[in-house]
């Protein structure tokens, strides 16, 4: 699919809105053009009359058109608008959910991959890039075409041909003036989104990585680099502006330089008899009125380069998710298990897995504990059992269907994965345990809270649950952190749990309480848990050393 077809796709759910905010968007040139036209005509009609060149003028039906034009101008610009800003928007809106469910669809490994300023650029600054395309694209070029198209009838209906040829002629050449500020905006924009995302990427970094910065004497230099890179994006931006102004110049320069030729040959035809003096005024002015329309046309090429940029982005960003079910396909029904792994080989390359060839099926009861020194593929091994690593050898299933085939929300009914590394929301304690079931109770939330010991700490600092995490937790040390997200995939009651270090950080003694707790959940389902300490586990827990 190319960057163009994807942009078809994406604004042909909106397409009814966007029609009716160009045809407005026509309307209001339209009007404007008939308002000039007709009022010059009227002018000229009038000053002829006093002049006892005209035996008779209606001054009714000039004056109600030119009333009319006046005021369906203003109100279709008004309701253009309305119009346009409300189809943008709600194409925003949806493009903004599709892109968060695709980004929740790529492997976990694949999402921690992307830098934070990348990830931002993509949800954020390149989506809102994309209001270009109707507003400042599609509808300026189609609101051109029909402004153009009326004038030149306008032109044949009142006049000889060479008057609507001579408009034509001005038209092409500014589409030639247009095409050439497109291709050079096209490449500078395209460039430009890259280096905003670079940039952004570059200032995250600098305010993630302050301490160190600051640790090592490094801090001046960053920001000094960052500043620099700020200097040349502001002066990437002044020359993608001046390519539009000078494109919008040349362009208004054509329409003078058309409305000075038709002047000329206004008085020519009037002199020869071919029209009057009136019309060669309207024709005139006419011509004059299509600098609003055709003066948008370099502006709308030139930003078009930004906007596939950002398309070719979020594009990548669908590329990467994983294939959803069909829409209004009902859920799976899944056999009821178990997960099994027979001769299965985990890592990042075929040619040298970290682990395996591994034969597990857990036992409800007996939870299975993999410990091993770093790096042997542990959580390689985890990661490829919840289905967000692929397999390097072997079978993975969930009964007798290919674990790796289910769609990714069928698999997540039925696997419970705690990472290594744990993700909370910027929100309170209580709406990130909510997370997938907003029902829940106050009295379950504490329930569960006890269970991981979190409870008692937040009742002895007078803490409730609407206590804010923070961003990235920053209010929670990373043992409370883990044991929050343990918390909450333990409302989840999924048959399969994955745990991957769920007690990292915590002392003996906690961990033995949590493990009392949470022990009876861990047994009715199949269990994984890779630990580094595997004495700390119950005895009877099977262990397998990698």
């Amino acid at each position: 699919m190319t960057d163009r077809e994807y942009l078809q796709r994406l604004f042909a759910s909106r397409l009814g809105w966007s029609l009716l905010a160009w045809l407005l968007l026509a309307v209001t040139w339209v009007s404007g053009i008939v308002l000039l036209a007709l009022s010059g005509w009227f002018i000229t009609a009038t000053a002829l009359a006093g002049a006892g060149m005209l035996a008779t003028l209606d001054i009714y039906s000039p004056s109600g058109g030119i009333r009319a034009a006046a005021v369906l101008r203003t109100v279709a610009r008004y309701f253009e608008r309305v119009t346009g800003h409300e189809a943008v928007l709600r194409i925003l809106a949806d493009l903004r959910a599709t892109t968060f469910r695709q980004l929740a669809r790529w492997p976990a490994r694949s999402l921690a991959s992307l830098r934070s300023g990348d990830l931002q650029a993509r949800l954020t600054s390149d989506i809102d890039t994309l209001d270009a395309i109707p507003l400042r694209v599609v509808g300026p070029m189609v609101g051109a075409l029909l402004a153009l198209v009326s004038a030149v009838a306008i032109a044949l209906w009142l006049a000889p041909p060479q008057a609507a040829l001579l408009l034509l002629v001005a038209a092409a050449i500014t589409l030639i003036t247009a095409a050439i500020a497109a291709t050079a905006g096209q490449r500078r924009g395209r460039r430009l989104v890259r280096e905003e995302s670079n940039e952004r990427v570059a200032l995250l970094d600098y305010f993630g990585g302050l301490p160190e910065l600051t640790a090592f004497g490094r801090l001046e230099e960053h920001r000094a680099a960052l500043a620099r890179r700020a200097r040349e994006g502001a002066a990437r931006r002044l020359t993608q502006e001046r390519a539009g102004v000078l494109g919008e110049q040349g362009v208004q320069l054509v329409v003078m330089l058309t409305t000075l030729a038709m002047l000329g040959y206004a008085l020519h035809a009037y002199a020869e008899g071919l029209i009057s003096g009136p019309v060669a005024v309207l024709l005139t002015l006419m011509t004059l009125g299509l600098n609003e329309a055709l003066g948008s046309l370099p502006g709308a090429w030139w930003r078009l380069g930004e906007s596939l940029e950002a398309a070719r982005r979020l594009r990548e960003t669908e590329a990467g998710a994983e294939a959803p079910e069909p829409a209004g396909a009902e859920p799976v029904d899944l056999p009821p298990g178990p997960l099994e792994a027979r001769g299965l080989s985990v890592g990042f390359r075929a040619d040298r897995p970290l682990a395996g060839p591994l034969d597990i099926r857990p036992e409800p009861g007996y939870p299975l504990v993999v410990h091993g020194i770093s790096g042997r593929g542990k959580t390689a091994l985890l990661e490829t059992l919840a289905g967000e690593l692929t397999p390097t050898g072997g079978e993975l299933l969930w009964g007798e269907r290919d674990l790796t085939t289910l769609d990714p929300d069928t698999r997540h009914r039925v696997i419970g994965y705690l990472p290594q590394r744990v993700r909370l929301l910027d929100d309170s304690l209580a709406a990130n345990l909510r997370l997938g079931q907003p029902e829940l109770s106050a009295d379950r939330l504490w329930a569960v809270l006890d269970q991981v010991r979190i409870a008692p700490l937040l009742q002895r600092m007078g803490y409730s649950l609407d206590y804010p995490l923070g961003e990235d937790a920053g209010n929670l040390s990373g043992g409370q952190a883990r044991r929050v997200a343990l918390a909450w995939l333990l409302l989840q009651d999924r048959p399969v749990a994955l745990l991957d270090e769920p007690f990292a950080g915590l002392d003996e003694a906690t961990e033995a309480a949590i493990l009392e707790r949470i022990g009876p959940w861990l047994e009715a389902r199949q269990t994984v848990i890779v630990t580094h300490a595997p004495r700390r586990m119950p005895a009877h827990w099977p262990r397998l050393a990698l």
